[in-house]
């Protein structure tokens, strides 16, 4: 297919989309590739490149294989740090499947691979860690540590599996204080169904946990990716930030001051004060972004500029810039991201705050998804040209890479 084929379509419509779509779910894969050919014209002959690498890179795959095995063998079991233990081992049956449909898809939804979540914690107090799993078109599950690398799968009896919602992130957390650790799930409320929302286990002491969200005021209903708890104000509780992901188009640029200061219900992310047990929501006042242009993928505590209280570092997708906000010890924060790095990651996927270097001073660690070989990042690496770039810039959004930053 050359390029002038394509000229008879309009590209960015809709019926495009679901035209191409069904057809390569029927099995025809110039349908596929007539849609990467409209939606992504940069990427034009990717196809055609990776076919004819193909039997090259399995040649040398294959090569390095034969001569590489035995080698590799007599290595592993020297210097291996881990190893997998398998199911029968672990009693860990837990996998996140999905089934794509017409409906439901990455072109519908925008974060569908992006999987669920995990937590680990001591539920019953016994210094055992045990494991939480949250799936998206599977339910959850809660696994006791037995001992000796055993687990029994208690979901259902512990009430905790949130059937039919899409779940993400997930944490254990001592919510009420008293003593016991709790469950708070992250929902994306239109793959979870009418009247989802985010919800809080509590748990009863006697391996059985009860849903409180609502009694909490931490049942929010939107596109949630991850909570953390952290005592913000230093008033002895713990409060909470709800970090929360757009679905609207990152392709449509405004100036940042205007998309940044915009509010949004469903969307926007949050921070919640511990008022004796109640979660109230003070995030207009707290000068912490809520808008419709928080791709929010990661988010971690850490006291930056160590004046003793905790900060917040939040990873955005696409152009948003990443976020971090710098407490103010008066219950508000400042936003100086600008100010205090010279570039960010593009594609904030995961962020970490640690001392990287053994210098006692916090470092911050943040994930892109560049690719790992150069001939795919040459072929589809290229998220916008320079021209673009500068136009970004231009409208207030930070210097960015597609790459890992520290």
């Amino acid at each position: 297919m050359d390029k002038s084929s394509i000229k008879q379509f309009d590209r960015g419509t809709e019926d495009i989309d679901i035209l191409c779509w069904n057809n390569y779910r029927l099995g025809s894969k110039q349908s596929f590739r007539l849609w990467m050919y409209i939606r992504f014209p940069n990427m034009f002959g990717i196809l055609d490149a990776m076919i004819r690498n193909y039997f090259v890179e399995f040649a040398v795959s294959v090569s390095m294989l034969l001569f590489g095995a035995c080698s590799q063998n007599a290595n592993t079991s020297r210097n291996e740090l881990f190893k997998i233990l398998n199911a029968e081992k672990t009693g860990i049956t837990f996998t996140n499947l999905l089934h794509e449909s017409d409906s439901l898809n990455i072109f519908t939804y925008l974060y569908y691979y992006n999987g669920g979540g995990v937590a680990i914690g001591d539920i019953n107090n016994d210094s055992l860690p045990d494991i939480y799993f949250s799936g998206n078109e599977t339910d959850n599950k809660l696994y006791l540590n037995k001992g000796n690398m055993h687990f029994q799968d208690i979901t259902e009896e512990a009430g905790v599996r949130c059937h039919g919602a899409w779940s993400t992130g997930v944490s254990m957390v001592d919510v009420n204080g008293d003593g016991l650790l709790d469950i708070y799930v992250c929902e994306v409320k239109r793959w979870s169904g009418a009247g989802s929302s985010n919800q809080l286990y509590i748990n009863n002491g006697n391996l059985t946990f009860t849903e409180s969200a609502h009694q909490f005021g931490l049942d929010f209903s939107g596109w949630a990716t991850q909570a953390v708890f952290f005592d913000y104000d230093r008033d002895g509780d713990l409060d909470c930030f709800l970090l929360n992901h757009s679905v609207k188009d990152p392709e449509q640029f405004k100036p940042s001051n205007i998309t940044r200061e915009a509010f949004d219900a469903m969307s926007g992310d949050r921070l919640y004060e511990n008022r004796n047990g109640y979660f109230q929501d003070v995030t207009r006042k707290s000068g912490i972004y809520s808008s419709p242009v928080g791709f929010g993928l990661g988010v971690d505590v850490g006291d930056v500029n160590r004046d003793g209280w905790p900060d917040l570092y939040v990873g955005n997708d696409f152009h948003e810039n990443d976020y971090l906000y710098i407490n103010n010890q008066d219950g508000t924060f400042r936003e100086v991201i600008a100010q205090s790095t010279g570039h960010t990651s593009n594609f904030t996927m995961g962020v970490a705050i640690a001392d990287i270097n053994n210098d006692a001073l916090p470092d911050i660690l943040s994930l892109d998804m560049k690719p790992e070989d150069d001939l795919t990042y040459k072929l589809s690496g290229v998220w916008e040209n320079f021209n673009i770039y500068n136009f970004k810039h231009s409208f207030g959004y930070h210097h960015q890479s597609s790459r890992n930053a520290l």
